[in-house]
């Protein structure tokens, strides 16, 4: 048998590191299986001790600096990965902030690449400018620096000090029956600056719900009526259009008396507007999620809305003035996670000409649709206009599906 030189066997420390390291790709292959897994987020209050808030205030106010500093070299770079700032920055902020454990400036650096992230995504003309001046006194914590058994929380502080326990509320009833096998994720903590509370966020992964066979159903979204969709159903919100109403003439009032005071009650009541229509849009999302039957949920994809939107023709200053009417795609987001948890797909489709087209014959023409009202000129087809769009825009997902598919898609009565 031929012999090895002793210099080639490995020894028993190599082979143990070794195997740590295919444990730890192992680790992260699971990680990166369960980051396709959907999250939801518990909101709860915490209340802080004076002691508490001020080692957390300055936890937050380390973390912020290092997280500006992570935001600052992803916008100088145009790059969003976390690695690539790991190995840039990682040793000199432990340097600069000793006394943050060096978990909370990974997690910092990586929190800092979504921020980035999410601004671009969302304001695609001023894509890497985000500055992090006005960022609330906030800290993220990982599976690493926190746990939870039961109601009882435990949060990492500040380098050389003990862990810091915490009694939470109980959690909600629906949400222990909605997702009994959830795991915990992240918890992020947001100081308020003015008192000892503190907003609490759980962020818990849970299993993706098995797909569901069901009806195609096609949602138009408007102006007066929310939404109505392709089987009859709306939802309607005269209250809403009020409260609007309302709140624009109190922010023109405020504006005009330009005062201090003026400019703090604005902040107070575009906050309130802002939770007011969240709450709208969560009921209407629920009730679509909701309908009995279905299988997919269509709606019209709103990116190409928008693009058709600057073209400046008539149609266009509609379709401008709806979307700035509503965050309709605040809606399209809050129906995509409830109808997933119900195993519910759903798909966009191309907007163009679904409220010209007539669902019976084909026929388009901008003649067709008169306000409320859709009266085909070729086969004098009637139909409520929203709902003949909505029977548009099921049709186009269900030819869509049935082409990614291979097979045809039927809604069954």
């Amino acid at each position: 048998m031929a012999s090895f030189p002793e210099s080639c066997v490995p020894s028993p420390r190599r082979i143990e590191r070794n195997m740590t390291r295919r444990k730890s790709a192992t680790a992260r292959r699971r990680e990166g299986m369960a980051d396709n897994m959907p999250t939801r987020a518990l909101v709860l209050p915490l209340a802080l001790s004076p002691d508490q808030h001020a080692m957390y205030a300055r936890l937050a106010d380390l973390y912020n600096r290092v997280w500006g500093s992570a935001v600052s070299w992803y916008d100088a770079n145009r790059t969003v990965n976390a690695v690539g700032a790991h190995k840039a920055l990682y040793a000199g902020l432990r340097d600069r902030f000793p006394q943050l454990p060096s978990q909370f400036v990974c997690n910092a650096l990586r929190d800092a690449a979504g921020a980035v992230r999410s601004w671009n995504s969302n304001h695609p003309k001023r894509g890497w400018s985000l500055r992090a001046s006005r960022r609330k006194p906030t800290v993220r914590f990982d599976l690493r620096t926190m746990g939870l058994r039961g109601n009882l929380l435990t949060l990492s502080s500040m380098h050389g000090l003990k862990r810091q326990r915490f009694l939470l509320p109980s959690i909600p009833a629906w949400f222990d029956e909605r997702y009994p096998e959830r795991r915990l994720q992240a918890v992020t903590l947001v100081l308020d600056p003015n008192g000892l509370m503190a907003r609490l966020t759980l962020t818990f992964r849970i299993p993706k719900a098995e797909p569901v066979e069901g009806r195609v159903l096609g949602v138009d979204l408007g102006m007066h009526v929310l939404y109505r969709d392709s089987e009859g159903g709306e939802y309607r919100y005269p209250r809403v259009q009020r409260v609007r109403r309302r709140y624009a003439y109190d922010r023109r009032t405020l504006q005009e008396k330009g005062t201090r005071s003026a400019r703090r009650r604005l902040k107070a009541m575009s906050g309130r507007e802002e939770r007011f229509i969240r709450d709208v849009d969560h009921r209407a999302a629920k009730r679509l999620a909701d309908t009995p039957g279905i299988g997919v949920i269509a709606f019209e994809d709103l990116t190409r809305i928008r693009r058709l939107a600057r073209k400046g023709t008539k149609t266009s200053r509609r379709r401008r003035s709806m979307l700035n009417q509503w965050p309709f795609s605040q809606l399209q987001e809050f129906t995509a996670y409830k109808a997933a948890a119900k195993g519910i797909q759903v798909v966009m489709v191309d907007p163009a000409y679904t409220s010209q087209q007539c669902n019976r014959c084909g026929y388009v023409d901008k003649r067709n649709r008169d306000r409320a009202r859709f009266d085909c000129l070729r086969c004098g087809h009637s139909d409520d206009a929203d709902h003949n769009a909505a029977l548009n825009i099921r049709d186009r997902a269900i030819q869509t599906l049935g082409q990614t598919q291979g097979q045809g898609a039927v809604n069954h009565p």
